[in-house]
């Protein structure tokens, strides 16, 4: 017996492969213990089991003895494979398993080096790379079903289950399989590389983000910082105003209250003199009592009445503005910094001829096709849209183009076609847009165009103003002072995101577009 009919004879009819830990049936059939138990498990319940080979039933569970020689055989059946390696094919005519070198489909055999050798190797005589036999019909695995996409024998599609299905010949099926994968693996290396080389520009723009929001921070500590130093400033110089205010008061009180305690001492002196004279009664006093002034003297204090200052609030005032006004100038810069943000592109929607830069503001037309995987949010034109959507509010933001030939820019929905005639800026209800193209310049939406003339005829420079609620859209030219150049009424009902298209070819140079920082307005 060869080596392939041996291994035929030591596989378990369950799991197809040599028996591990053999067990016997009173039938007389052999199973592994573990296949055999797991069938035996699904029979409980039914009443009767059954041999899986012969189907004869059992009233109740059959007893399983494990059979020694057969798992004797098994064990050195496997201890003698090369490797161990049971999915190995081996050849026909050997009585030890060797591994076989080829397949002849006319014999319907394989064969190692040595019988490969004493082949007949006419034209009839068909060598392939060693064939697998099917399991059921025990017959070479030579056909290919695509139906049901494993390889059948000839029996199968003849009269087996795969029998009607679109069946072709393994080799053939294999070498066209084979081209599939090779240009599956050339399309996923170019993938892998594209994405690899985005994930580099994402690594490069993550690390200029956290540059950013480095220097971001630091400004807005510094900015904060200058306000707490101004402010503690501010309230020292007050604090000092009012103390100096203060101390010129204190002296000027103590002064007065020591005048007017020198006054009361007067006072009360010439009223004692006063009662000593009201008590005279022989006649000599009494002509000095006439001899007296009856009226007394005038009191410098009542001359010149002595005025207090107050605290000067009206200083204190003028500090306090000075100061305040010194806060405000700072405070508007925390403000103007918190409302300018970066309006960014969209890689994913941007079409495979438009270059983007690293930072994502720029984008030109390029020759070069990125081959961007096609998803259902990129475009199949020059256009592109910004991460940023608005969807309230009132916001404007600027942008700038180095040529005037051949750009648009504008917003739509992020319902907007992606492919054919209606997906480009202005063509359709779902956008508007300033178009420039060849020194000439119109407003687009659904279709339609109103002409403009820009001042400086080349519009190198827009603003473009969004009142979500108000539904208005406005174009202005922007250079030393902002001109109005049109706007849009709509009833906005999805939110707005920017829209660039840039065209170009490679004769010229190309038009650059890049975004300015966008403002949300209060």
């Amino acid at each position: 017996m060869s080596s392939a009919d041996l291994r035929e004879e030591l596989n378990c009819s369950i799991c197809l492969s040599i028996y591990t830990d053999p067990v016997t049936l009173r039938c007389g059939h052999n199973f592994c213990q573990k296949c055999i138990n797991d069938v035996l498990d699904t029979q409980d319940g039914a009443g009767v089991y059954t041999c899986p080979d012969c189907r004869e039933e059992f009233m109740e569970r059959p007893m399983l003895r494990k059979n020694t020689t057969l798992s004797n055989i098994a064990q050195h059946f496997m201890s003698v494979l090369p490797n161990h390696e049971v999915g190995c094919i081996y050849c026909t005519y050997c009585d030890l398993p060797v591994a076989a070198l080829k397949s002849c489909l006319q014999c319907k055999s394989s064969m190692c080096e040595s019988h490969l050798k004493k082949h007949d190797h006419s034209s009839e005589h068909m060598l392939v790379e060693p064939i697998t036999k099917c399991p059921v019909h025990n017959k070479f695995l030579e056909h290919y079903c695509f139906q049901d996409s494993v390889p059948i024998c000839v029996t199968c599609y003849q009269v087996g289950e795969h029998r009607g299905h679109r069946v072709g010949l393994l080799d053939r099926a294999f070498k066209k399989k084979r081209e599939t994968l090779r240009t599956i693996y050339k399309t996923l290396t170019l993938s892998r590389k594209e994405t690899e080389e985005r994930v580099q520009h994402l690594k490069q723009y993550h690390t200029e983000v956290s540059e950013k929001l480095s220097a971001g921070a630091e400004k807005v500590t510094a900015l904060f910082g200058d306000l707490r130093r101004q402010l503690d400033d501010l309230e020292n110089q007050v604090l000092k105003e009012v103390a100096k205010r203060g101390d010129r008061l204190s002296v000027l009180v103590s002064d007065l209250i020591q005048r007017l305690e020198k006054k009361m001492d007067e006072l009360y002196s010439k009223m004692c003199y006063t009662e000593e004279l009201s008590q005279v009664t022989d006649t000599e006093s009494k002509g000095n009592y006439f001899c007296k002034e009856d009226e007394e003297e005038d009191d410098e204090y009542d001359k010149e009445p002595y005025v207090m200052d107050d605290l000067d609030e009206g200083l204190i005032s003028e500090t306090l503005d000075a100061g305040l006004s010194n806060v405000m100038k700072v405070a508007q810069e925390v403000k103007d910094w918190r409302e300018y943000t970066d309006l960014l592109l969209d890689i994913d929607t941007a079409g495979n001829y438009l270059h983007v830069s690293e930072d994502l503001k720029t984008v030109y037309w390029s020759e070069k096709n990125w081959n961007r995987p096609e998803t259902p949010q990129r475009f199949q034109s020059f256009q592109v849209l910004s991460i940023k959507s608005f969807c309230s509010g009132r916001h404007h933001w600027e942008v700038e183009m180095s040529k005037s030939v051949g750009w648009a820019v504008g917003m739509c929905y992020p319902s907007i076609e992606r492919k054919g005639d209606l997906m480009v800026i202005g063509a359709n209800s779902k956008s508007w847009g300033l178009w420039g193209f060849n020194n000439k310049f119109f407003l687009r939406h659904d279709g339609k165009q109103i002409v403009v003339s820009p001042q400086n005829g080349s519009c190198r420079r827009l603003r473009i103003d969004l009142d979500y609620e108000a539904g208005q859209l406005s174009f202005n030219e922007r250079d030393d002072s902002v001109r109005h150049l049109h706007t849009f009424t709509a009833n906005f009902t999805e939110p707005l995101h920017a829209a660039f298209w840039v065209s170009g070819n490679k004769d010229q140079e190309n038009c650059v577009v890049r975004i300015k920082r966008c403002k949300k307005v209060k």
